[in-house]
């Protein structure tokens, strides 16, 4: 017994010592040398202001296309040219399906693949009602208390228009790229970009155009919002999750209400709801969660650093504490979100069906198969259908962090917001950057624009706002990330 404790003993011994050298090894991260700030003069005020401009323009996708109103993007692209000439005289402009703008900055050496910036004009509605709780009217565009305010501010013409601000003052100054860089401004990507960046995406690749490296919306810098990490960080997607809706139909008799069976439609359904809800999809720490953890370690508390840096061993603990949060268990695993529910016609009649719509945003393990698989094994009842309710879109694949384009957003990461940790990460949501799947494959998730704990809910919700100071930083980080680009490095 002796010689097994004794045993017991220098194992344990031994795991402590891998555990300690192992937290220790990931105290000093390596990364790229920050970038310079560029020195170009930024009149932040007067960039705000004009952000407020393009704020006034309501440029709403809504679900119905009938809905929306062509002339508002049509306003707002001429306010763009008139607004912003040298960025329009340097860079030749295409109209894509009436609405979604391609502008090409020619570069000199035509052998350099082009780089694509993106950002999308159209913005989310208001919700009805909610008009009067927003602190400034929706699309006033308002200056005040050291904010921008408005629909879009977060979503995302903050970063469209900081990305003509940098563009303007760039060409202003004479810049001749080496490297092409162009900019797609789709028109419809609340609502997935049918006629917008997935045309602009096709028609590269009709033209042979290989995209060095592809930057749009997804990431952000995240401040106070890592669990156990203090400060800034910023996240770099480098993925994205797919998207499909499954419809959930469950028959039954109807009747009077005063005589209800055992079993309704509206109870089966709940009923199987209820089953697939307490059936989740098996999680696991890899892919972009996995590296998300490795590059967090070395600015976490050592205890904390201790268990990233060791997910040998510690591995089932981080998924349980990351499990027990919806924003970082989606990084973990396919997720289950009933969103419709439709059934009867009147209180006092039973009804013949009931339906739900299920929505699965999809991880890079899963595909539609999986899913079908998973629900119709969760609810486990034939009297309820399932069936595929949309076209969907697969995950996307994973772009690797030691690309130039990576290197190039975490330099000026970096360079505008100092002190920040950056680390690669899953995109829950969709962007418009998967159109450009077969014309790259370093595609990245990132506009610089930091969010705190209050402000997530602002993000497509009420009262979305974004700093002065922010838009400052913004306009500078794509300044120099456009100066980088464009430079010809390889």
């Amino acid at each position: 017994m002796k010689k097994i404790l004794a045993g017991l003993g220098a194992l344990v011994l031994v795991l402590a010592a891998i555990v300690l050298v192992r937290t220790f090894m990931v105290a000093a991260p390596e990364s790229p040398e920050a970038a310079l700030e560029s020195d170009i003069a930024i009149d932040a005020e007067a960039a705000a202001r004009r952000l407020g401009e393009a704020i006034q323009f309501k440029t709403i996708s809504h679900q119905i296309p009938s809905q929306s109103k062509g002339e508002e993007f049509v306003k707002f692209r001429d306010w763009l040219e008139a607004t912003y000439p040298a960025f329009h005289n340097a860079a030749q402009r295409e109209i894509v399906s009436d609405y979604s703008l391609l502008f090409t900055w020619k570069g000199s050496d035509e052998s350099l693949d082009p780089v694509l910036l993106m950002s999308h004009i159209d913005v989310v509605p208001v919700i009805p009602g909610s008009e009067g709780s927003w602190e400034h009217p929706p699309f006033s565009g308002t200056v005040a208390d050291g904010f921008i305010w408005g629909r879009g501010t977060i979503d995302n013409k903050g970063s469209l228009i900081a990305m003509v601000e940098a563009a303007e003052m760039l060409a202003a100054q004479g810049l001749k790229p080496k490297r092409t860089i162009m900019f797609a401004f789709g028109h419809d990507e609340e609502v997935g970009g049918p006629q917008g960046n997935q045309v602009i995406g096709q028609l590269l690749k009709e033209r042979g155009i290989r995209l060095h490296f592809v930057a749009d919306e997804g990431g952000i810098v995240a401040d106070n919002l890592m669990p156990g990490i203090e400060g800034k960080v910023a996240l770099i997607g480098i993925a994205e999750k797919g998207y499909i809706s499954l419809t959930l139909t469950a028959h039954a008799q109807g009747g009077h209400s005063s005589m209800p069976p055992r079993e309704t439609a509206v109870g089966t359904l709940a009923k199987a709801i209820d089953r697939l809800q307490k059936k989740p999809f098996e999680g696991g720490i890899e892919g972009p969660a996995a590296q998300m953890i490795d590059a967090l370690a070395p600015h976490a508390p050592f205890l904390q650093r201790m268990v990233f840096a060791n997910r040998w061993l510690f591995g089932p603990v981080i998924e349980n504490l990351m499990s027990a949060s919806p924003t970082s268990d989606a990084q973990l695993r396919t997720t289950i979100a009933p969103t419709m529910l439709r059934a009867g016609l009147k209180e006092n009649v039973l009804p013949t069906s009931a339906t739900g719509i299920v929505n699965f945003r999809i991880h890079p393990r899963n595909d539609f198969d999986d899913v079908v698989d998973h629900v119709t094994e969760a609810i486990d009842d034939p009297t309820v259908t399932v069936e595929i309710s949309n076209p969907g879109r697969l995950p996307s694949t994973v772009s690797p962090t030691d690309s130039e384009g990576y290197t190039l957003l975490e330099r000026h990461v970096l360079g505008a917001f100092p002190g920040a940790a950056v680390a690669p990460n899953l995109v829950v949501g969709g962007t418009d950057s998967r159109h450009y799947g077969e014309v790259s494959d370093n595609i990245y998730r990132f506009i610089p624009i930091v969010l705190g704990p209050g402000d997530t809910a602002r993000f497509h919700g009420t009262n979305e706002r974004i700093t002065v100071e922010n838009m400052e930083k913004a306009v500078r980080f794509y300044a120099g990330l456009i100066e980088d680009a464009t430079s010809g490095a390889q």
